[in-house]
Formats: C-alpha cells, sequence, structure tokens
C-alpha cells in the first residue's frame, strides 16, 4: 500500500496538488473594486429617479472566493476562474414597481452601466439569467447576482451573515405576495425568487470551524478531479461537492476521520458514488434539493466518481509500487498532482514483497471540453 498524502498537501514540501490548485486571484479582486465603485457611483447620480430616493448598493462576495475553495481552472479558456459579488438593495427602494418591472429595471441599470466600464476595460459582458457575467480574461470572469433585502438587514449586510425563513417555491405576481423577511434574487426570466447565499455561506464557515481546514481541502480535491474530467457539463456544482464532503465527515463523525490526508479523503470519496445519484439537501435549507443533475447525468457522475474510489482506493490499500501510485492519482485527478516519486512512501515490509508480475498500465482518461459557467 502506498501512502501519497505528500502528494496532496504537506507544509515541509512546496510542489503539493493542493499548491499546484491555488488560483492567482488579484486580477479579480482588482476587477471587484473597479465594479464595486463604478455600481457605487452611477446608483448616487440615478437612484433618486429610479427609486424615488438615493440608495448606496451593498455588496456581498460569496462563492468559491469567500469559502477559499478556489482553484485554478484546469483546462482554460473553457473553464474559467470566477468570483461571485452580489449586489444588494433595500427591497423598499425597489418596491415602486410591481415585482417584474422592477427586476426587468434593475437588470437594465445594472447592464448599462457594467456595459460602459467593460468597454473602457476591454471587458466582456455577458447576460445570464440570474446575474451579469464580465469576462475580465480568457479564462476569468467575475459575476454580479442582484438582490433585493430588508431594509433592517441591509445595514448589517457586510458585518454579518444573517438567518432567513425557508424558500418561497413560486414566482410572485404582486409586492404583497412577496415574503416581507426574505431575500430575493432578480431573475431575468422568473422576476424574484428567494435565494439568501448568505445562510450557504454561514453553514460552510461553521462548517470548517467544527473540522478544520482539511474539510476545505477535500472540498478542494474533488472540484478538481471534477474539473480534470469536465464533470461540470454535467452540473455537478462546487455546492454539491462540499454538501457531499460535510454529509461524509458527519457519518463518520469527527474522532474517527483518519489523520492520513489520503485515507480520510478515500473514505469520503468511497461515499461519493451513493450521495450522488439521489438528491443532497441542502445543508442551510433543509427545503432546497442541491442535486439539480438529471437522472442520466447522476448515472453518469456516479459512475466516474466509482472509478475515483477504485483509483484511490488501490494506491491507497494495494499498491506497492511508487510510479504505479503516482500515475493513478494522475488519471484520478491530472498532472497537477506532482510527479514526485520521493513524495510516496511504501512500507518496508510492501517494498520487500513486490513480485514479478507484468507491470499494470493506466489509461489516459478521455476528456472533452467544456465551458465552465
Amino acid at each position: 500500500m502506498a501512502n501519497v498524502s505528500k502528494l496532496l498537501h504537506t507544509t515541509t514540501d512546496p510542489e503539493t496538488f493542493l499548491v499546484n490548485l491555488d488560483a492567482e486571484d488579484s486580477d479579480l479582486k482588482a476587477a471587484k473594486q473597479k465594479v464595486r465603485a463604478h455600481l457605487r457611483e452611477a446608483f448616487g447620480k440615478a437612484s433618486r429617479d429610479l427609486f424615488g430616493q438615493e440608495v448606496r448598493p451593498r455588496f456581498f462576495t460569496q462563492g468559491s472566493s469567500s469559502y477559499r475553495t478556489l482553484n485554478d481552472p484546469a483546462w482554460p479558456p473553457s473553464q474559467q476562474k470566477d468570483l461571485d459579488d452580489g449586489c444588494y438593495l433595500p427591497l423598499s427602494f425597489v418596491k415602486g414597481e410591481q415585482p417584474s418591472r422592477a427586476a426587468e429595471q434593475f437588470f437594465e441599470f445594472v447592464d448599462a452601466v457594467l456595459d460602459e466600464l467593460a468597454k473602457a476595460e476591454g471587458w466582456t459582458l455577458i447576460k445570464k439569467p440570474t446575474c451579469v457575467r464580465l469576462e475580465i480574461a480568457p479564462d476569468a470572469h467575475i459575476d454580479i447576482p442582484l438582490y433585493a433585502i430588508p431594509d433592517h438587514e441591509f445595514v448589517l449586510l457586510e458585518a454579518r451573515a444573517q438567518k432567513m425563513e425557508k424558500a418561497y417555491d413560486h414566482a410572485p405576481k404582486r409586492w404583497e405576495d412577496l415574503p416581507s423577511n426574505a431575500v430575493l434574487l432578480a431573475h431575468r426570466d422568473d422576476d424574484w425568487v428567494e435565494s439568501d447565499p448568505r445562510k450557504i455561506h454561514k453553514w460552510f464557515v461553521d462548517a470548517v470551524d467544527i473540522y478544520g481546514e482539511r474539510l476545505r481541502r477535500d472540498c478542494r480535491y474533488l472540484k478538481a478531479w471534477r474539473d480534470h474530467h469536465h464533470l461540470d457539463d454535467d452540473k455537478l456544482s462546487s455546492i454539491i461537492l462540499m454538501a457531499c464532503v460535510w454529509t461524509a465527515y458527519e457519518t463518520i463523525r469527527g474522532p474517527f476521520l483518519p489523520e492520513r490526508e489520503d485515507e480520510r479523503l478515500l473514505r469520503v470519496v468511497e461515499r461519493l458514488p451513493g450521495m450522488l445519484t439521489k438528491g443532497m439537501p441542502n445543508p442551510a435549507s433543509k427545503d432546497e434539493d442541491l442535486n439539480r443533475m438529471s437522472p442520466a447525468q447522476r448515472s453518469r457522475v456516479a459512475a466516474e466518481a466509482g472509478r475515483l474510489r477504485d483509483r484511490l482506493k488501490e494506491a491507497v490499500e494495494s499498491c506497492d509500487e511508487k510510479r504505479r501510485a503516482i500515475d493513478l492519482m494522475h488519471v484520478a485527478f491530472g498532472k497537477r498532482v506532482p510527479d514526485r516519486p520521493d513524495l510516496v512512501s511504501i512500507p518496508v515490509r510492501a517494498e520487500a514483497t513486490i513480485t514479478s508480475q507484468p507491470k499494470k498500465t493506466v489509461p489516459a482518461p478521455v476528456v472533452g471540453r467544456s465551458q465552465s459557467g
């Protein structure tokens, strides 16, 4: 059996899988500040005419950048690193119109403002159903989803996360139908939907507080596996993988999680195929199913997770050659796993019992192209 823990993560060597996943995000952060400044200035000039009084929007960075699970894209430019930065207005300021018109106005204004900025910066603006996307480089984009938030929470937005009520299932037709204490996401087709990204953010921060950085690392390993095999084509989202890791941890329980990096990851991966074939409740909102993949997509993704399990299991539990262990890790996770036999250890007893059986070769995976979304 091989110990491949140091291929994944160690503090004693500068070259590991985790280090190779690190994304340079200074360009994303700089672009975020430009977007915020431009929107604040534009709202300052025009919000009185649009909403009846002046309003300064609030912003809340969400997604992988805020969770600190951002990986460099495996296959740029078809995959891109991203930053999500929500733009929030107080609910009272967008209630002057019917819901559909208010959502449309919100998008029209932000689209126009950010299109101006994009042209000045040489970026590309893309209108997505739930956000405005700015492609700032061939391998990087920023998404700006638009929210309306209750007034009393608006002033607290940048200070702390708030707990909200359960999801609202039906698209509202009148403002009276909207939950007064809910965060609402503007949607180009569905007007407004209840969606509070702060709940997920708080859940994940709390989970890391309980289980430590190992939880964050395992999430990043699985995201890298997904990207290497282009499973985002099948809508395997980062949040599903995060929930899968947390669910596995909760099932195993903290005191029984293996100390070794590779053994712990294997215990998580062993449970992954089963979890991906069924619904995955949102840990922050049990009424929501995070697994929106179709039955066919679930089947394909679960089959790939089974192959990941088998390769990692062989490497950790039965492999007695360093070269073979590295080949297995490369097929599972890609060449960002270091080609460093010196970081792999084989128990002396296993090394002494290597037989003359023919060496196995691991076929390279067939991968396609995808567009990260």
